[in-house]
């Protein structure tokens, strides 16, 4: 990271003696310091009817857990985003995003290692090379030059210093477009992101130690972007519900649904409208009775699993969720919609992205005391 952290104070400084103007961020702290399968929220719009897949909608007794789980490996991303300065309106964006698959055997964690996998930590500097700027294309074939690398548009992450476009796959907002310009980078960075959780579950559904097993199951904190044909045991954990997929009704029966009970199950109305491949069933349940201080919506969550999972595998996987309550995972204020299993994998990965917000926070400090010229 330090080294990652010298090569850009070096690229502006040159950049700087090329007379490219550098403004020194404003010492907001992290971007965007969140899960990264998942922070990941509901994609419903107002009004969008989902296709129910059992009738008729409304809440179902899963029955009571056993105790038993076949939920055995767990997935999850942090990322860690930061504004260290400008060009101009243009921001400079730097970000860590860090992914790793968790095995519980035993009531015991190990952390799934990959030979030849992606790399478990990926740092990347985010310009906007194609809005033509020319102090932006002056630092970055600075940032290009001091060995940081692009990414082509399927490729995995093959090293862990990158330089990327944030314009390169959508139409390019105007130079002066400080806020456009700032969530093109956040959509970037989550791609990033997905991109290495994504090639870790390929990785894991290929692995000899999970395909020797055959039984067991990875659930994966936030939408289900990918599952190949040939191993179907995964469920995506979404425990954001930023708007219900429910219209009418339903919505009612969703907020008064009673801990430990799940609604019938459905598919999203926003994945009706993408390729067949890219739909789920998905279904809510709730673990735990609405929180003093939250909303109703508070301790509800959202699970997606393969298309062709049936009502009795939708009980069983519900089932193995509930199994899941205890340890709770406190001390974080998601507890009531997240496992203990997701908030180890958070705890494992957050320590090495802490570095980089130090090092991103001296860059900025360094572009502050150079009066950010």
């Amino acid at each position: 990271m330090r080294d990652f952290a010298a090569r850009i104070d070096r690229a502006l400084s040159s950049a700087r003696k090329q007379g490219v103007r550098l403004s020194a961020g404003v010492g907001a702290g992290d971007v965007e310091m969140q899960q990264l399968v998942g922070g990941a929220e509901d994609e419903g719009q107002p009004g969008a009817r989902p296709h129910h897949l059992e009738t008729p909608p409304g809440p179902r007794d899963p029955g009571s857990p056993d105790g038993s789980s076949k939920l055995c490996y767990f997935l999850d991303g942090v990322q860690s985003t930061r504004e260290i300065g400008r060009i101009g309106a243009i921001p400079i964006i730097v970000t860590t995003v860090a992914a790793t698959i968790i095995n519980r055997c035993d009531r015991r964690f190990s952390r799934m290692k990959f030979e030849g996998g992606p790399p478990t930590v990926v740092r990347a500097v985010i310009l906007p090379y194609s809005v033509g700027d020319e102090g932006v294309r002056s630092l970055w074939g600075e940032l290009s030059g001091a060995g940081l690398s692009g990414l082509g548009p399927d490729e995995v992450p093959h090293c862990p210093d990158l330089l990327l476009d944030s314009t390169e796959y959508a139409d390019a907002p105007d130079s002066s477009d400080y806020v456009g310009l700032r969530e093109r980078a956040m959509v970037r960075v989550r791609a990033l992101r997905e991109r290495l959780e994504t090639e870790l579950l390929r990785r894991w559904e290929n692995d000899d130690r999970v395909l020797d097993k055959g039984t067991d199951w990875i659930a994966v904190d936030g939408q289900l972007r990918d599952i190949r044909e040939s191993n179907r045991r995964a469920i995506g954990l979404i425990k954001s519900v930023a708007r219900p997929e429910f219209t009418g009704e339903d919505v009612g029966m969703l907020l008064d649904l009673d801990a430990g009970k799940r609604t019938t199950s459905f598919v999203p109305d926003w994945q009706l409208r993408r390729d067949l491949s890219e739909r789920r069933t998905s279904w809510y349940m709730r673990m735990w009775p609405p929180q003093r201080g939250s909303d109703a919506l508070g301790s509800l969550m959202r699970i997606e699993a393969p298309r062709e999972t049936s009502a009795d595998e939708v009980d069983e996987i519900t089932r193995w969720i509930m199994a899941e309550k205890a340890p709770l995972a406190k001390p974080d204020s998601r507890w009531p919609a997240m496992i203990y299993p997701i908030q180890y994998v958070e705890k494992v990965l957050k320590p090495t992205v802490q570095g980089s917000e130090r090092a991103f926070a001296r860059l900025e400090r360094q572009l502050a005391a150079n009066g950010g010229n």
